[in-house]
């Protein structure tokens, strides 16, 4: 089918084109990556583990930075040359109609099923963090690359309504929804290291969350929390805290800056206030994450400072980008790639 959106339009597969047996592995947020993951609980028949065994091989993707479209191209282009099978290309780089891709890469929409729970976390291949040289994995939570990776992703919602400059969720996630908390209680309780999984939690939806938490007296950690809605949920997550059943509170800052996140189109004093809130419940044992946009820039201006000392000394955990204009170039981002990261191990 075609399908069209602010960044053009082109041929979209859907699930059902592909062939009965699927092997599929990610290189997106562990948002896109629960999703296919409920499609695959349900149809658990029907996925491999093994590539060069499956009918059609799906690559989820992701387009937060020209490094991480280009780390999925390799690993399309790695699978491909494996088993000489055309790839289908999932996630947030499939709605980028304006990047072009190779013959051999299909669009593929978004696939999910709501409300599944997540028995086999394994049918989904989770690729390595590209961005950490060496990365092997372990139990810790810490470890750069690492955060949330061995946790039960609890997914309770997709998309966002922000309108920050430099994002561009609310066009490639597919249809927002949320879940009603009260209707996935069992599946709480069902499996350890749970985290809230959205692309952007809602209130309504952590407040619920604290109340189940501590209703039933199990911890529970929140991802990606926007810094207004971590704000207007401050009592009871100071509240959860002081019961010790808050793990690790992920809320992505983006910038200390006043000046850049007032051109990304984000409150200054909500994330003032948000850091403050963070502060707070680290002193009560709380594990805090946050994500930082680096070398940002506006109108010809570079905003290199992205303040490395204050993030070590206040925050437990902290993951960065380097800032992508949105403008696919491949020879840049394989400059760009070299200059951040190294050689890219999916060469």
């Amino acid at each position: 089918m075609e399908k069209e959106n602010i960044f053009g339009k082109g041929e979209m597969y859907s699930i059902h084109d592909l062939g009965e047996k699927i092997y599929a592995t990610s290189g997106a947020c562990m948002s896109v990556w629960s999703d296919f993951l409920s499609w695959a609980n349900r149809y658990k028949e029907r996925m491999v583990m093994n590539p060069k065994e499956a009918d059609s091989i799906v690559v989820l993707g992701c387009q937060v930075t020209d490094l991480a479209i280009l780390n999925d191209l390799e690993i399309a282009e790695r699978l491909h040359m494996e088993t000489g099978q055309d790839i289908y290309m999932g996630g947030c780089i499939a709605q980028r109609f304006d990047i072009p891709l190779p013959d051999y890469i299909h669009r593929l929409d978004v696939v999910r099923v709501v409300g599944q729970e997540l028995n086999d976390l394994d049918l989904v291949h989770y690729e390595k963090p590209f961005w950490v040289p060496g990365f092997e994995d372990t139990t810790e939570d810490l470890k750069q690359g690492n955060l949330f990776r061995n946790y039960y992703p609890l997914k309770i919602g997709a998309g966002c309504h922000g309108k920050c400059k430099y994002c561009t969720i609310r066009h490639t996630r597919g249809d927002t929804y949320f879940t009603v908390p009260e209707e996935q209680i069992d599946e709480f309780l069902n499996h350890e290291n749970v985290v809230l999984v959205s692309d952007s939690p809602s209130v309504s939806q952590i407040r619920l969350w604290c109340e189940i938490a501590h209703t039933c007296g199990k911890e529970i950690s929140i991802r990606n929390v926007e810094p207004q809605n971590l704000n207007q949920c401050r009592e009871e997550l100071l509240a959860l805290s002081e019961e010790g059943l808050l793990k690790i509170v992920h809320s992505p800052v983006q910038s200390f800056d006043p000046e850049v996140l007032k051109i990304m189109n984000r409150n200054v004093e909500e994330t003032k206030k948000c850091v403050e809130l963070l502060q707070e419940l680290r002193k009560r044992g709380v594990l805090i994450a946050t994500n930082i946009i680096i070398d940002y820039v506006y109108e010809g201006k570079s905003y290199p400072n992205y303040e490395k000392e204050r993030l070590m000394r206040e925050f437990d955990y902290y993951s960065w980008n380097p800032y992508f204009d949105g403008n696919w170039d491949l020879g840049k981002a394989k400059e760009r790639f070299k200059k951040y990261i190294g050689e890219n191990p999916n060469r």
